[in-house]
């Protein structure tokens, strides 16, 4: 839906924003701000041009020097996004679409790319608000949240846009599509956990949803499937925003992955929920030590190793 009009659009977005830089110098912009601009035009369209020739790499490095010259250009940040998209470079390009967003908030292209890229990670939770953002600005976005419900098994949500769709006339096949996939997915369900019911022990099945997700989570680690460990730990922050532990899970599946920079911040986001001195937050420093020792810096690895306490 989107991508059928990208080129135009990409154009059309850079052009807007060329034009207000310029207009924004006046009359009496100096030599070195006329070059920037012209730096700036050139790195651009170097970046389109490999980018459709699918050489992603030498399209990053370009987008990164239009970066340097204008760092808050937030087109710069969307095709960044697009790029790092095309390498399954997911974390990176939410990054870069959450800067585009918030800087233009209004804009369905930067909004939708998001969306897209947060389906990919399996991420529905944090999908669930973009799909209902997209959803004031195009009807067409009634039949990807009824999805993200259903994925969620929010089975009362996806059958309230469901019925809208039928009731108002929007997309009647897909519609009656998803209502069929809707009624099989429940029947599926229902099935499932009357077997499971029969089979499984007790206290599995009271665990309690933060338990089902440490345990997931844990599985996860010990498969050595670090990617399946973010994607459910992202969920569990998601969920359960205040506990320490599914921020170290995640920090430590993004280390194990090599995302060291992600990892730190999450460290560092999950550090202010804990509450009690001690083990937890000595795996957290632990984990910093981790982060820091890749990326080279020796001073950040020597001060959270003496934090660290017998």
């Amino acid at each position: 839906m989107v991508s059928i009009r990208y080129k135009i659009v990409v154009l059309s977005l850079f052009l807007t924003v060329s034009i207000g830089f310029s207009q924004q110098q006046g009359v009496s912009a100096d030599r070195s701000e006329q070059v920037n601009s012209d730096a700036f035009q050139e790195h651009f369209f170097e970046a389109l041009k490999q980018k459709s020739i699918e050489n992603y790499d030498r399209a990053i490095i370009a987008l990164l020097e239009c970066k340097k010259l204008q760092e808050n250009n937030e087109v710069v940040d969307y095709e960044l996004g697009l790029n790092y998209m095309q390498q399954t470079n997911y974390i990176q390009a939410q990054q870069h679409f959450e800067v585009a967003t918030t800087a233009d908030p209004s804009n369905i292209w930067y909004q939708d790319a998001l969306l897209n890229c947060l389906i990919k990670q399996d991420n529905y939770h944090a999908a669930v608000s973009v799909a209902e953002s997209l959803l004031s600005m195009d009807k067409d976005y009634y039949k990807v949240l009824a999805e993200i419900y259903i994925e969620l098994g929010q089975w009362v949500q996806a059958k309230k846009i469901i019925d809208k769709m039928l009731e108002e006339g929007i997309d009647i096949g897909e519609a009656t599509q998803l209502q069929s996939k809707l009624r099989m997915q429940t029947q599926t369900e229902t099935r499932l956990a009357s077997e499971e019911g029969a089979t499984n022990s007790i206290p599995e099945l009271l665990n309690s949803p933060m338990d089902q997700y440490k345990n997931q989570i844990e599985k996860q680690l010990e498969k050595t499937d670090y990617a399946e460990a973010l994607h459910y730990s992202s969920e569990a922050i998601d969920n359960f925003p205040t506990q320490p532990l599914f921020y170290l899970y995640k920090a430590r599946s993004l280390n194990k992955l090599q995302n060291y920079k992600m990892a730190i911040q999450i460290l560092e986001d999950g550090l202010s929920y804990i509450l009690d001195p001690g083990e937890m937050e000595n795996n957290f420093y632990k984990e910093f030590v981790v982060a820091y020792t890749a990326l080279g810096d020796h001073q950040k690895v020597d001060y959270y190793q003496k934090k660290i306490k017998n």
